[in-house]
């Protein structure tokens, strides 16, 4: 398995009513795209505005580590 990852941050500013779906897609395509062992290891974040200034993040290690609503399994380098 490679060690290089390349990660998707999704950015929303207001809630949608859609986010669940459009986070359902990600989650698909990220299946996908890893299932095909390219080389590279894809993994993905959605990040909300709200969550943003209550959180803070000082680093993209803490952006990880905060925002975990639809994705629980990132690998240890992430943790």
């Amino acid at each position: 398995m490679s060690s290089d990852y390349i990660v998707v941050v999704e950015t929303k500013g207001q809630q949608d009513l859609d986010v669940p779906l459009k986070m359902q897609r990600l989650r698909q395509w990220w299946e996908d795209v890893n299932a095909l062992r390219v080389g590279m290891n894809y993994h993905f974040v959605y990040v909300n505005e709200a969550g943003y200034k209550q959180y803070a993040p000082k680093s993209f290690a803490d952006l990880l580590a905060g925002f975990r609503e639809y994705k629980n399994d990132y690998p240890a380098i992430f943790q």
